[in-house]
């Protein structure tokens, strides 16, 4: 008795559907490759963004730098100008020389004073938990 499901199991298949199977199989592989070739080649384009941008980042940071320490600079030079030609002026007027030198030192630690108490404020505002807190405030 034959079973007509099993019949034709167990003999050769035909050579179409092997060579179709080998053209699926080596079409597949192609496409595997070419995809990988693709990941490689974004792979090697997002490196090398991430190196520009590193770069771009760490020119900015040192152009920052300077440009802070010009700053800081030229704030010096003017304020000790100031603090000359205040101190001058002090002098000329009180024909002392401990007047000036003491008016200066209350001015400029009045002044320290003030600008810390400043800068504190100011470090209050400044965070991750500060930003929150400001934004739960604000809702």
């Amino acid at each position: 008795m034959d079973i007509p499901e099993q019949k034709g199991s167990f003999e050769k298949q035909p050579d179409n559907d092997l060579e179709e199977q080998s053209a699926s199989f080596q079409n597949t592989y192609d496409s595997l490759e070419t995809l990988l070739g693709s990941k490689v080649v974004k792979l090697i384009a997002a490196k090398n963004l991430v190196a520009a941008e590193a770069k771009l980042s760490l020119s900015a940071i040192l152009l920052s730098f300077a440009i802070s320490i010009a700053l800081i600079v030229i704030t010096v030079m003017v304020w000790a100008l100031l603090n000359v030609g205040i101190g001058f002026t002090i002098y000329y007027l009180s024909l002392s020389l401990s007047m000036p030198i003491i008016l200066l030192l209350v001015i400029n630690i009045g002044l320290g004073f003030w600008l810390f108490k400043q800068l504190k404020s100011i470090w209050q505002l400044v965070g991750f938990n500060a930003t929150l807190a400001q934004l739960a405030l604000k809702s």
